[in-house]
């Protein structure tokens, strides 16, 4: 008995760690398959049609705060939108309390252009966040309703492409939806944050965010957000979720909870932005996104960091442990989560332009990924996140 005790117990630990394995391969594969169900429910962007008559006037709002750097391209392609050369458009940049050149730079396009005005704000008042008060703002400047009126929220380091809007309207009408949302894609020459990072946000903020609402929370994402405004008024405007840090994801959640309809739509080939560039400004956008979504929870952010990095390690691991071991049931429990990994990515490098081709470096840059979310929870517990020169939690 002696003799076989050691030899037991060695077995019941590699029995222990294969179950383990499996156990993490199985979540995994679950993730994989959500995260491929959730592509298909994205809804493809349809065409403008050519001619049409203005069916309703749009109010675009840019907030902009410090963004000297890209507030020019972003008016530019506003400006240039088929829909509204002829009226039935006007845009309201608001001047977030910047130090840099934007605001010379947004009142040399309002000169140049009647549609366009500028508003600037001192800053968020207790009990706002920053960007949450210029789109406030920018909506306030805009004066009473018009009927029928759609908003448009584009972040100034978005670009749109000329038939944008009209697609977009012409999808929101298409889907009976009182609001679409699209992400940016890549602009040329982007960094390596877009096939390291972005399929993996990509995948974990589908997971708290549904593409057509159905979820516990409705998915939108801040690069381009069309409202009704009618519908926008009922769920109480930017005043209902004036602390909100993740306030794209909270407004598309707001609507859907006032009997509104919101859908995630696929509209990167017309819309790019440079937000996730350079890949430090990528990995700290991301950071603050999840930070805003959890509320800077250190437990969670770094629970989810871990296991994130856990999760995304465990098919390989599960490969090269059967193949060590010489059971082959694990190593085909390994293969098995390592290709449903590589299809989600795939899926999603796919949705966002960035890669697809990489999809074999599921478990790498998802693991990668989770290192985003250690790295806000680190912040958190020391009090120093921060983006654009404000705390994250006046961001």
């Amino acid at each position: 008995m002696t003799r076989n005790g050691p030899a037991a117990r060695a077995r019941l630990g590699r029995r222990a760690i294969g179950a383990v394995l499996a156990a993490g391969v199985a979540g995994t594969v679950y993730r994989s398959v959500c995260a491929v169900d959730r592509r298909r429910r994205v809804v493809p962007i349809r065409d403008a049609r050519p001619g049409s008559a203005f069916p309703a006037p749009v109010t675009v709002v840019v907030p902009a705060r410090n963004e000297a750097a890209v507030l020019d391209d972003c008016l530019h392609a506003i400006r240039n939108q088929t829909y509204g050369r002829d009226g039935g458009m006007r845009v309201v940049v608001v001047d977030d309390d910047s130090s840099d050149a934007t605001g010379d730079i947004a009142h040399r396009h309002a000169s140049a252009d009647p549609r366009l005005s500028v508003v600037r704000t001192a800053g968020p008042p207790p009990g706002w966040t920053g960007k949450v008060h210029a789109m406030y703002a920018g909506v306030e400047a805009a004066g009473a309703p018009q009927p029928g009126e759609w908003l448009l929220f584009v972040d100034a380091d978005t670009v749109l492409g000329p038939e944008a809007l009209e697609r977009l309207l012409a999808t929101a009408l298409a889907v009976d939806a009182d609001l679409v949302s699209t992400p940016g894609g890549p602009p040329p020459g982007h960094s390596l944050s877009w096939p390291l990072l972005v399929p993996a946000a990509m995948q974990m903020l589908g997971e708290n965010a549904d593409p057509d609402g159905a979820g516990s929370k409705a998915f939108a994402i801040g690069h381009c957000i069309l409202v009704r405004r009618e519908r926008y008024a009922k769920m109480g405007g930017w005043e209902a979720l004036a602390a909100r840090r993740n306030e794209d994801i909270a407004l598309a959640t707001a609507v859907r909870d006032c009997g509104g309809t919101t859908r995630t739509v696929d509209g990167l080939d017309h819309v790019t932005t440079t937000g996730m560039d350079p890949f430090g400004q990528g990995w700290a956008s991301f950071r603050k996104s999840f930070m805003a979504g959890t509320r800077g929870s250190v437990p969670v952010l770094l629970g989810g960091g871990l296991g994130q990095i856990a999760l995304s390690l465990a098919a390989p691991a599960a490969v090269v442990t059967g193949a060590l071991s010489r059971r082959r049931w694990l190593t085909a429990v390994g293969a098995t989560g390592w290709v449903a990994q590589s299809v989600a990515h795939q899926q999603n490098a796919d949705l966002m332009r960035s890669a697809p081709w990489l999809a074999p470096l599921a478990p790498l840059t998802g693991a990668l990924f989770g290192g985003v979310l250690v790295d806000g929870a680190f912040r958190a517990l020391r009090g120093t996140g921060s983006w654009k020169g404000r705390p994250d939690r006046q961001a």
